[in-house]
């Protein structure tokens, strides 16, 4: 067996070769880890977002809660659903809420952006039971005042007595809530009532949160709601809504494989030329190891091997640079909701991008290592 070291002092001897066909590599796998990154931050914000026992009502046909509206009246019947907890004043367990999106400024880019807000009665605390307010108080009713997502929060700098301006009204900042790193995060909530006044929503909600004693029951609940004759909603639990804000993400996963693949098919043409042009170099030397005897398998083998150091040398590289972004902050719509999340770069990432790499390295090598072992040593001396 032709030893490792002799396919490592080729590489070495082609020193200059090898880093400029190992830097294709690099970029290649730097690219594809940024981009699954970014879309395993969204899929992560979405994972965690839902309450297995909460049950989101929205109106028939709406997918999102944004374009959704109940009506006070349809709201209370779904209250009444026996399958709602009850605490013990005999009230449901429910959340009316009002949900949009409008535009403030942002002191850190100086410019406006989107942000969404959502209306709540002091009920969301007990059904939302992951946010909790980590600073300042929550808001007091009636009195223009928000609480703040801690994601907004380290995006946009925001403080508490800041005022923002949405809907040309001015709220004052009375606190920061956190919810577990959720998609309620990146959120700004106020009072139910004040906000369905600004936005001129009376009497009308976006959606309606019940919560059930348990998971089995939630999805019994969403079932006994969806079905029911006498209103006209689509119920599901919290976990399937973000599910479904989640396929979102499925389009983007594709669109970043086939650039992959592009690229990748740049590398591995990157190596096939780099290896062409190293044998067709050392036919002599392929000659010299056939008459020394070692066999046409091992040849093929020891340049294999060449294109599979140049692609993990460069694979490797890429990693390094790719998880600089594990952890990085970008915020994304989905579905009318801008999240704020963080670039995930875990260990099933890295093994997949390594494959990647030993697989385009092995497709550029594989031809090249074809043509070496097919030398035939009394023509290579003529």
């Amino acid at each position: 067996m032709i030893p490792v070291s002799y396919s490592y002092r080729s590489l070495m001897v082609r020193w200059k070769t090898t880093l400029m066909t190992a830097t294709g590599f690099t970029l290649v796998i730097a690219a594809l880890i940024v981009m699954l990154a970014f879309i395993n931050g969204l899929a992560e914000v979405c994972a965690i977002s839902g309450d297995p026992n909460n049950v989101i009502v929205l109106n028939e046909g709406c997918t999102d809660e944004i374009l959704s509206s109940i009506s006070r009246a349809t709201a209370s019947q779904i209250e009444t659903n026996p399958l709602v907890v009850r605490r013990p004043d005999g009230t449901s367990l429910s959340s009316r809420e009002l949900f949009g999106v409008r535009t403030v400024y942002d002191k850190k880019i100086r410019d406006y952006v989107l942000m969404p807000f959502r209306g709540v009665s002091p009920s969301a605390f007990e059904v939302h039971n992951t946010v909790h307010v980590v600073s300042g108080r929550t808001f007091r009713p009636s009195q223009s005042e928000v609480i703040v997502g801690m994601s907004i929060k380290n995006a946009q700098k925001v403080e508490l007595g800041d005022v923002l301006e949405i809907a040309r009204k001015k709220w004052k900042v009375a606190g920061f809530f956190a919810a577990g790193g959720a998609a309620l995060e990146s959120e700004v909530w106020g009072d139910l009532d004040e906000m369905a006044g600004q936005f001129k929503k009376e009497g009308s909600y976006n959606s309606i949160v019940v919560r059930a004693e348990s998971p089995a029951r939630a999805k019994d609940l969403a079932r006994s709601i969806d079905s029911s004759a006498q209103i006209s909603v689509g119920a599901q639990t919290e976990l399937d809504y973000y599910a479904k804000q989640a396929e979102s993400t499925n389009f983007l996963r594709s669109a970043v494989w086939v650039i992959a693949w592009f690229m990748g098919i740049g590398a591995i043409f990157g190596v096939m030329n780099t290896m062409f042009a190293a044998i067709s170099q050392r036919i002599k030397d392929i000659a010299v190891l056939r008459l020394l005897g070692f066999m046409s398998w091992e040849i093929l083998i020891a340049f294999l091997l060449e294109a599979i150091m140049v692609s993990l040398i460069g694979g490797g590289l890429g990693m390094l640079v790719g998880y600089s972004a594990n952890g990085f902050t970008q915020r994304f719509t989905i579905s009318g909701h801008e999240v704020q999340f963080r670039f995930l770069v875990d260990a099933s990432l890295l093994a997949l991008a390594a494959a990647f790499s030993l697989i385009m390295g092995i497709m550029g090598g594989l031809l090249p290592a074809m043509s070496a072992m097919r030398v035939r040593p009394l023509e290579a001396f003529r």
